[in-house]
């Protein structure tokens, strides 16, 4: 076998689910039907849980470089300007640090994954499509056509997981039987793509819209890169004939002329155009046995609230550590059942929440910031796994409570389930004048055990029953402690931000253990918790 797990599609939710195996030690061979990278800015929101897992990844550095702000909407009309803001900006606080989206062309975005997967000496095979597979009880045969230089060969590949994340048409997908159930929305016609213009060249700080979106509207919003003439648009509303747009250069220019008025833009070449039909649609498992199914190649939904390129790498971060995981014998593979346990919820719920907004979006009057604005939910900071099996929360609770799979991890509290916040300023014990934060502290490719008590030395010793690289213990202490301690961190909450962000003063549940993928996947009381949490995860 030339590796361990085979990715098919090498978008975000391809490349970071590679970048995410490779970093647990699992081999990765990533392949995509397309003979060029894809071009063009696409998916460019990336939402701050994201940006999260990217400090996880190691890949938010580069992003950060590379990423712009988004900009508010101007929207012109018979009596001027109107400015909305489609996002409001947020002051970022020590529990989230990265609580802004930023925006990114697709193209640059897959370009950073790469170049980190680079680092590992994994390369994106161009060219290289998937016809059909076959599982078998200890692998996957996949039969493979490559085409170099016009000539088509094949190949067979073995590789003990199959992952599909070639977007909406997945071959994985349709091969495994998964239902792909929704809509198409009729009539809510799009038109998107990037062009360049030459003169005269729009403010850059903002996105301009010129029409009414619910009849015929087109827009203007420039891209992330400074001193740069080129500019994404969106073309919509239920009078646009969005086959005829979409045709060329020259139909776009001729509706965007008729709709704007603008006709004293000069436009440059166009770099790619796509009539997009919206589609809802979700499958009902991500998948079964060998081969499993990440982004869109699991579900595809409306552009609006950007939470579409999002979800999938939430996906692929998701499944990684489990995949990891069962690969090395660590865990049974009935842990991979948790993936689309967890999943299913969240993205039932976005894809309403996103059919929503294009309802709003299209409807008269849509042009109005309730068509525009986006709900603090969209930074999906309280996407959770509250009513995941694996969670283990011993938190006593009265009666039942009910669970937003979006919203839940916003409500003030903290659960297991939720994503484990930040907390910087902790100061490490043997050297004063160094200093490091939760987020430093969590990785990829191990669980963290967060002890909040001065009574731990039986759960530091329960830990050491684990198999060696797969947790790592932290000690957290509000002042110097007396004695030894023998943990992995040892560090004092000199901010006071781990004591206040988990609400340690006001719970019984002591230690915190973070997942792989930033989850808190328990809060338990000691020992007895700590085991059953790793009783699910582990043979």
């Amino acid at each position: 076998m030339t590796a361990a797990v085979l990715i098919v599609g090498a978008g975000p939710s391809g490349l970071s689910l590679a970048l995410a195996l490779i970093q647990n030690g699992v081999s990765v061979r990533v392949i995509d039907k397309l003979p060029t990278y894809r071009v063009g800015q696409k998916g460019s929101g990336i939402q701050p849980r994201i940006l999260e897992l990217y400090k996880l990844l190691g890949v938010l550095p580069d992003i950060q470089k590379k990423a712009g702000v988004p900009q508010p909407k101007l929207q012109y009309g018979p009596g001027g300007t109107t400015k909305v803001e489609v996002l409001a900006f947020m002051e970022a606080t020590p529990d989230r640090p990265y609580i802004n989206p930023v925006m990114l062309g697709q193209d640059r975005h897959e370009e950073i994954l790469r170049e980190h997967l680079a680092r590992y000496g994994v390369t994106v095979e161009l060219g290289t499509e998937l016809v059909s597979f076959e599982q078998l009880p200890d692998r996957v045969v996949s039969r493979v056509v490559k085409t170099r230089d016009g000539q088509q060969s094949e190949e067979s590949v073995e590789s003990q997981w199959l992952i599909g994340a070639e977007g909406a048409h997945s071959v994985v997908r349709k091969t495994l039987g998964l239902t792909f159930l929704g809509e198409t929305r009729e009539g809510d016609n799009l038109v998107v793509g990037d062009i360049h213009v030459n003169k005269p060249l729009l403010d850059r700080t903002v996105w301009h819209v010129w029409g009414e979106p619910g009849t015929k509207a087109v827009t203007l919003r420039p891209f992330e890169t400074k001193d740069d003439d080129k500019y994404t648009f969106i073309c919509m509303g239920r009078e646009l004939d969005a086959a005829k747009m979409a045709s060329g250069r020259e139909e776009f220019i001729k509706v965007f002329y008729e709709t704007s008025g603008r006709t004293d833009i000069e436009f440059g070449d166009l770099i790619w155009i796509s009539n997009f039909h919206p589609n809802v649609r979700m499958v009902d498992s991500y998948g079964s046995g060998r081969a499993f199914v990440t982004g869109d190649s699991a579900h595809v939904h409306s552009p609006t609230g950007g939470q579409g390129l999002n979800s999938g790498i939430q996906d692929s971060v998701n499944l990684a550590w489990k995949l990891a995981l069962v690969q090395k014998g660590l865990a049974p593979q009935s842990l991979l059942d948790t993936y689309t346990q967890e999943r299913i919820p969240v993205i039932a719920t976005m894809l309403n929440k996103t059919s929503e907004l294009l309802t709003k979006t299209f409807q008269p009057g849509g042009a109005s910031r309730a068509g525009w604005a986006r709900g603090y939910e969209l930074r999906q900071l309280g996407v959770n796994y509250r009513a995941s099996p694996v969670i283990v929360d011993e938190t006593p609770v009265e009666g039942e409570e009910a669970v937003d799979p979006y919203q839940s991890g916003n409500d003030g509290t903290i659960r297991g389930g939720d994503r484990a916040p930040d907390a910087p300023g902790l100061v490490f014990i043997n050297d004063s004048s160094r200093k490091t934060s939760l987020f430093d502290v969590f990785g990829s490719s191990y669980h963290t055990v967060l002890v909040f008590s001065d009574e731990n030395s039986a759960v530091l010793d329960a830990l050491k029953s684990y198999p060696a690289g797969i947790v790592k213990s932290v000690v957290i202490v509000p002042q110097q402690p007396a004695g030894t301690i023998s943990a992995d961190y040892v560090l004092v909450d000199g901010d006071g931000h781990a004591y206040k962000h988990y609400k340690i003063a006001e719970k019984i549940t002591k230690v915190v253990v973070v997942r792989p993928d930033g989850i808190i996947g328990a809060l338990v009381t000691g020992v007895d918790g700590l085991k059953r949490y790793f009783k699910e995860i582990l043979v």
